[in-house]
């Protein structure tokens, strides 16, 4: 196997690696100094990546309540249009009038007179009375009411249908007949999360006694604060028990019957045509950035396959570099570092094509981390133990020894590879700080990726290829 190596950051690394491997064999004592040059370099500059971390928590800030602004979607509108040319330059083949409709559009929608409004919610809550109420009360404006199916059901296709239908909506009635549950406040974050204008609704509370429902509200209250504002908060009665009334009649015989009560919603329905009178523009400004960052993620989501499929060929280059290094090295102690340097060039290459260049520095950090994540998070013990175990399947390979190394360097130069690209696609393009990197992100895409490439079949196929390769460097044209 011939590999031809023009890469500086490469050729300084694995240059410095059989250097360091040369002046080993003449003095023992330095194995141990190169131990410590590996762990050294693995560490070099970590803390530059670690001080932007995210907490896994984050609560929603109250700043998600604030109204949009129209350089709010002035930007979401730019953003989307930047990804679109990236794609045209990238792929100009690649057929996109569809999307690019769909974005045109935009400006439109802001001009738009009817509003759709959205009635959701659990099982049994009153959702089709409370809707049909609405409706009738507003029925002097041009609203489109939807009543979705409902929500937590055992369908998962169905849920996401469900939320797709809120988040496209103007406004949200979320609908509950007790305290919110764990799946219900879920739910009730990702709207507003979205941006989504939510009233949220305890109906039926006539079904409980005063001191429950008063329990009951305030429990909702404190869980919400953060959220929803107490004023688009509402505890109603669409459609009230009818009471039963006794009658004494003139010949002193007793009449009962029951007796239908009228809606207990006037608060509800006040705030509503507060909401109309006011929010109107708003409303509709909010639907539209929702409908931008929809079209931007799709567009993403085409452009990250575009770069994918750039990247593959280039961690697979490297992978196959990072194999013959160490094959070719006798000291294990030193492989760590080669592999180090293949991945600086790599992570070098790979930024490029996702527009978040990375200097030598960066690059340097970057790869550091991964190789430090993956000793802590017990990767590189893993692979190379299986690694080892199926290649004691072939005899060749086993006695070869360095064959071992080699193999889990290639493996995890493309988990390395693999979970950059990972990481990378879910950036903003043209980040404006590229001096930090998100630890937790990157951690939980490095597991990701080494759980899905564990499969004994994909790793057996992995071995047998890189064997194959690795073979060509004792045979004779090699």
């Amino acid at each position: 196997m011939t590999v031809e190596i023009r890469k500086p950051i490469l050729v300084a690394g694995v240059g410095l690696t059989f250097a360091l491997w040369l002046w080993n064999s003449l003095h023992h004592s330095l194995a141990e100094i190169g131990e410590w040059a590996t762990l050294g370099t693995i560490a070099l500059g970590g803390g530059f990546w670690w001080y932007k971390q995210n907490q896994s928590d984050q609560q929603i800030s109250e700043l998600l309540l604030q109204p949009l602004q129209p350089e709010d979607i002035e930007k979401a509108l730019a953003e989307v249009n930047q990804i679109v040319s990236s794609i045209e330059t990238e792929a100009p083949t690649l057929d996109i009038v569809n999307l690019k409709q769909k974005i045109n559009q935009l400006p439109e929608h802001l001009k738009r007179q009817e509003l759709q409004f959205v009635v959701t919610g659990s099982k049994n809550v009153g959702k089709t009375s409370l809707k049909q109420i609405l409706e009738n009360q507003a029925n002097e404006q041009k609203i489109d009411w939807v009543e979705t199916k409902a929500l937590l059901s055992d369908a998962e296709l169905l849920e996401e249908e469900v939320r797709e239908i809120a988040l496209a909506a103007d406004l949200v009635f979320f609908v509950v007949a007790s305290d919110l549950t764990e799946s219900q406040w879920q739910i009730l974050q990702q709207l507003v999360k979205s941006r989504q204008r939510v009233l949220l609704v305890f109906n039926k509370q006539d079904q409980y006694a005063l001191e429950e429902r008063i329990y009951i509200q305030q429990q909702i209250q404190q869980r919400v604060a953060k959220i929803i504002p107490s004023t688009d908060l509402f505890a109603i009665a669409a459609v009230p028990n009818p009471i039963k009334v006794r009658q004494q009649q003139e010949d002193g015989s007793t009449k009962e019957w029951l007796e239908t009560q009228p809606p207990e919603i006037n608060d509800l329905v006040d705030r509503l045509t507060t909401i109309l009178n006011e929010e109107k523009e708003q409303l509709i400004a909010s639907t539209t950035w929702r409908e931008a960052i929809q079209l931007k993620q799709q567009a993403k989501e085409i452009l990250n396959q575009i770069r994918r499929d750039r990247s593959l060929p280039i961690i697979e280059q490297y992978q196959w570099i990072a194999a013959a290094t160490a094959f070719a090295n006798p000291v294990a102690a030193l492989d760590l570092l080669a592999t180090a340097a293949v991945n600086t060039q790599m992570l070098v290459d790979l930024s490029g094509i996702y527009q978040q260049k990375f200097s030598l520095s960066q690059a340097q950090n970057a790869a550091g981390i991964l190789g430090k994540l993956m000793v802590q998070l017990g990767l590189v013990e893993l692979s190379t133990n299986a690694i080892a175990g199926l290649l004691k399947t072939n005899a060749w390979t086993y006695v070869a020894g360095s064959a071992v190394q080699g193999v889990s360097a290639a493996y995890l130069t493309r988990i390395a590879g693999l979970s950059v690209i990972e990481y990378l696609q879910e950036q903003e393009i043209n980040l404006e700080d590229t001096n930090g990197i998100n630890l937790e992100k990157l951690t939980n895409k490095l597991q990701q990726v080494f759980q899905q490439n564990q499969r004994t079949a994909f790793l057996q196929n992995f071995v047998k290829q890189t064997v194959n390769r690795l073979s060509g460097e004792l045979s004779p044209s090699a």
